[in-house]
């Protein structure tokens, strides 16, 4: 299964949520901040 897009977080947070369809909408790239991505 191909997979276009991913959300991080169980469940990802509204915010980023929000953000994300606004990009997928306008056809701009998403950047998702360190907070988001870290695994520490």
């Amino acid at each position: 299964v191909k997979i276009d897009y991913y959300l991080p977080g169980c469940p990802p947070h509204a915010d980023l949520i929000w953000n994300a369809l606004i990009a997928l909408v306008t056809g701009d790239e998403m950047k998702l901040p360190y907070e988001v991505i870290k695994f520490d």
